[in-house]
């Protein structure tokens, strides 16, 4: 019987789902997929376990394109809010810098908080 990595991941990612999955997990995708599924695969092990990291955590580029629509987000919703972001001539993220300005309806300022991030 063949299989696909992705419907093998889908079938597994229930056996995965609180695992640590940046160790080394294809030899137990395989022993899974033999004994829960009746399929033997080999190099779609690989394949199985990235799909199910995507599932399970979301796909890093796309979450890392989503901090400058963040960034973005935050200053318009927090008058007197900063950020800045900085990347590379790669386009990997050299740092991040905001700067959090919490105020009551009277102008005053409640809370401040400074973040920075470096080295993406």
């Amino acid at each position: 019987m063949q299989a696909s990595s992705t419907v093998i991941g889908n079938c597994l990612i229930d056996d995965f789902r609180f695992m640590y999955t940046d160790r080394s997990i294809p030899k137990e995708i395989v022993h899974k997929a033999r004994t829960n599924l009746g399929v033997n695969i080999s190099y779609l092990a690989w394949k199985a376990k990235e799909h199910m990291v995507k599932i399970l955590h979301g796909d890093t580029v796309e979450s890392y394109a989503l901090i400058p629509i963040f960034f973005d987000k935050l200053v318009e919703s927090n008058p007197g809010t900063c950020s800045t972001l900085e990347m590379n001539d790669n386009g990997h993220f050299k740092f991040a810098l905001w700067l959090l300005v919490h105020q009551l309806r009277g102008g005053n300022i409640v809370d401040l908080l400074f973040m920075w991030m470096g080295h993406f």
